[in-house]
């Protein structure tokens, strides 16, 4: 094989391609080196393991699904329709994984595991801030219901967990969307 020059950015691109068309499990560092047209050690220089490749592939793809256009809440965007917006793009955008990625992800090797936790948690955090910035912008919401159980942490909390729980599950949010309208609106 020639020899030949690629970037962290080029690796990581290969790796979220064959996440994309054959979920994470397909991802190998020698397939990886393959489709760049670069030795196996090129990428050991970049990710130590298989693991972190994986992690770093997961983030990448979450993050696309996350950051565009369609997760940015719209000009006086109510929460439960950004919530449906958002629950509809990241199924669209993290389906072609499979619906075992997150399996997946938790089958990784520790090493793996913890480093792609860390980087998971810095994007929940930051989906969860988002969150949290419609639902307290949105004037049709009861303000006396945030209150205790229901404190804007918690809801949102709430909405973020049952998503991935309904992605990875292949199915819908729409109990939960009914009882945010009922709980936040009032809405019957």
């Amino acid at each position: 094989m020639p020899r030949r020059r690629t970037s962290q950015e080029q690796i990581l691109d290969a790796a979220c391609g064959l996440a994309r068309n054959h979920g994470l499990d397909a991802i190998s560092i020698r397939g990886v080196a393959r489709d760049c047209q670069i030795s196996v050690g090129s990428v050991y220089n970049y990710y130590p393991s298989r693991d972190e490749l994986v992690a770093a592939t997961a983030e990448a793809l979450f993050r696309d699904a996350f950051f565009a256009d369609f997760c940015q809440a719209r000009s006086q965007e109510p929460y439960l329709d950004y919530c449906r917006r958002l629950f509809a793009g990241l199924d669209e955008r993290l389906s072609p994984l499979g619906s075992n990625w997150l399996a997946q992800l938790h089958a990784l090797g520790p090493g793996g595991r913890e480093a792609g936790r860390e980087r998971m948690d810095a994007l929940l955090s930051h989906m969860l801030e988002g969150l949290a910035h419609v639902l307290e912008s949105d004037p049709s919401v009861r303000r006396e219901v945030l209150r205790g159980q229901l404190e804007p942490e918690r809801i949102c909390r709430l909405t973020l967990d049952a998503m991935f729980d309904a992605l990875r599950r292949r199915s819908d949010c729409q109990t939960l969307f009914a009882l945010m309208e009922r709980a936040l609106y009032g809405g019957g």
